[in-house]
């Protein structure tokens, strides 16, 4: 009786150490693989692919229908310096002119973005992204709108739609043409103000790219980890 009472105790004594150096084995396993799979998400998203993948992804959010239009985060408003001029239209019942020249700027910018779009992914896989080096002046976007060419590949494109296409030019020039026949409007507005509706629209279709894919990259997993 003694004997076997000695043994079952052994027996369960061992057990316990068994168990115990299962779940010590199990905890390594789990902690393992749980290191490996993050090496591996790491691996993937800070990979080139990624970031060429986000900025196709980027792209095909604002060249579609309504990609600029319907996005209030990068909708091309009416031009601010001539906001006189805006309220003087509004005001002699021009202010559908006003929103048509609204959708037409927008209209124009999904058509740059979707015609550029291949260049500039073209020119940015060209780059070594393992010599980046991005600090807090330094964005991401900003960095892409240096290796991408973008204001070039923008500005040729946008001119290229303007020949094919300037009804939004010409409904610009028209707007101009009503508010100086205006009498009371003459000094809210003049050719002499030295703004170029050309170089607007370009610089807004720029600022709508580089925001979005700062929303996209702000929205995604990718890690900036190997560019600091």
């Amino acid at each position: 009786m003694l004997r076997y009472s000695l043994t079952l105790i052994l027996s369960i004594f061992f057990l316990n150490q068994n168990f115990s150096q299962i779940n010590s084995l199990k905890n390594i396993v789990v902690k393992s693989k749980k290191k490996l799979t993050e090496e591996k998400i790491d691996n993937i998203s800070t990979s080139k692919e990624a970031y060429l993948n986000l900025l196709d992804l980027t792209f095909s959010d604002i060249m579609i229908k309504d990609g600029f239009l319907k996005n209030e985060s990068i909708k091309i408003k009416f031009p601010a310096d001539a906001k006189k001029m805006k309220d003087v239209l509004i005001k002699y019942d021009k202010g559908n002119l006003v929103n048509k020249l609204v959708f037409k700027m927008n209209r124009t910018a999904e058509r740059v973005c979707k015609i550029s779009k291949d260049e500039i992914i073209t020119e940015i896989t060209k780059s070594n992204f393992s010599n980046i080096k991005i600090n807090e002046k330094t964005s991401f976007s900003h960095f892409i709108l240096q290796i991408g060419n973008i204001k070039f590949i923008v500005n040729k494109n946008l001119k290229l739609e303007f020949r094919k296409n300037n009804s939004v030019g010409l409904l610009w020039n028209n707007l101009v043409r009503i508010n100086n026949k205006i009498p009371i409007s003459r000094l809210s507005w003049t050719k002499s103000n030295n703004f170029s509706f050309e170089k607007y629209l370009e610089e807004e279709i720029i600022r709508g790219i580089l925001f979005s894919i700062e929303q996209r990259i702000s929205e995604s997993s990718i890690k900036l980890n190997h560019l600091q």
